[in-house]
């Protein structure tokens, strides 16, 4: 989690003027302390910090070569949500993911998080669960439009279901990798379907059939 700068400022600095974040890490002379020099400030410890970097780093690398996608992001907005009325579980669901790219040229070498070229976006899964189980439609946004604006316009929207929009930023692994397959395969099942002869013999059984062999 980002605790400073703010939201806002984060989202100016990091997508519109396009500046990496540069962490330095540095040692005391008995190693018994890290310390982080950075303008930005996160929840967690120096050495802690450090380790979750080379974690996510890695993690991001083997999704790349394996799967050819991109997993990282810096999440901007959060709803805070439940499933229903007498539900005790909440959720926390980041809403707008910034592509990220975390580097580090050697071993005594900062971490740098620079934006990454792939496209922002809404957070697709939420998007689809709001839409579908609640009737809600998240607003649009483009890296252009305002982070706040687009916050307060969410908050409006889930008012009513007492739900709660948080100003937060958090750098985390995200992948949508068998969500855009599955939305894939139902757009191509709508078009088998709408095609009377296919149709006609599956009967429908051509929903299961394609879910089974996925």
């Amino acid at each position: 989690k980002i605790t400073y700068p703010a939201c806002s400022e984060l989202y100016k600095m990091f997508v519109e003027d396009e500046s990496p974040l540069v962490f330095h890490f540095s040692k005391d002379e008995d190693n018994s302390s890290v310390t982080c020099y950075s303008i930005v400030q996160t929840n967690k410890l120096p050495s802690d910090l450090q380790k979750a970097f080379r974690n996510i780093r890695s993690k991001a690398k083997i999704a790349n070569e394996e799967q050819g996608v991109n997993v990282l992001y810096l999440s901007f907005g959060f709803l805070r949500w439940i499933e229903a009325d007498n539900s005790s579980q909440e959720y926390n669901s980041p809403l707008i993911l910034v592509p990220a790219t975390l580097t580090v040229e050697s071993l005594n070498a900062p971490y740098v998080l620079s934006l990454h070229e792939d496209e922002i976006v809404v957070n697709p899964t939420l998007k689809y669960k709001l839409e579908n189980d609640f009737g809600i439609v998240l607003p649009s946004f483009d890296e252009n439009s305002s982070i706040d604006t687009f916050l307060e316009d969410v908050k409006k929207i889930v008012k009513a279901q007492n739900w709660s929009v948080e100003s937060e930023v958090s750098l985390s692994l995200l992948s949508f990798f068998f969500f855009f397959l599955f939305s894939d395969l139902y757009i191509l099942i709508e078009m088998m379907l709408a095609i009377p002869v296919v149709s006609a013999i599956s009967g429908g059984y051509i929903v299961l059939i394609c879910i089974f062999c996925v």
